[in-house]
């Protein structure tokens, strides 16, 4: 699933003193992925009414041992978007560092009120430093079948498959052919905010 995905890069790309730079509040399984690796989350708190990000805050806490920073959108448990300005705001922020982005897109298609999702993909430069990872869980509602997936630039997913081949190996073919047939229409998941 895609907390296998996100547990993955992390474990790939953090070591011992990696610090991680967190967007709270945030998914539960973040900390303690990079605590169990002994890296380092790094918060940076979002507030009340709008929870919105001050990027020029935010790159304050960047450093040489800045390896990666975890975004996600819309955000669980809040339901913040980001917005075109802001993935930019990132991409300059990281630009000419060896900063990962690992942004868990997993609600891409629960937006609501006219909104569009903007994901890591749609910038060139955002996206070779990016790992991004996706919930057909989340999707198709089907969370407990846990089946997420992850893509990005070669040269992060050729790491990423190191680690991944030991930790969770493959998932069950019976449902990866089903998803197969259900994705031929795209009906069911572009209609989820009116559903």
């Amino acid at each position: 699933g895609a907390t296998q995905a996100i547990f993955t890069a992390i474990t790939t790309f953090i070591d011992k003193g990696d610090e991680v730079i967190l967007i709270e509040p945030a998914y539960d399984s973040y900390r303690p992925s990079i605590e169990l690796v002994k890296g380092i989350p790094i918060p940076y708190e979002l507030s009340a009414p709008d929870f919105k990000i001050d990027w020029d805050e935010l790159a304050t806490l960047v450093n040489i041992r800045t390896r990666m920073i975890i975004i996600n959108t819309p955000q669980n448990p809040i339901g913040k978007t980001l917005k075109e300005e802001d993935l930019l705001a990132l991409q300059k922020m990281t630009e000419g560092t060896d900063i990962i982005v690992l942004s868990d897109e997993v609600y891409e298609h629960l937006i609501y009120d006219g909104q569009e999702h903007q994901s890591v993909a749609r910038f060139p430069d955002l996206y070779q430093r990016s790992l991004l990872v996706y919930s057909f869980g989340k999707t198709f509602h089907s969370t407990g079948w846990k089946i997420g997936y992850c893509v990005g630039p070669p040269h992060l997913m050729s790491e990423f498959r190191k680690v991944h081949q030991f930790n969770v190996f493959c998932v069950n073919s019976f449902e990866q052919y089903a998803l197969a047939d259900y994705l031929k229409d795209p009906k069911p998941y572009q209609e989820l905010p009116a559903f």
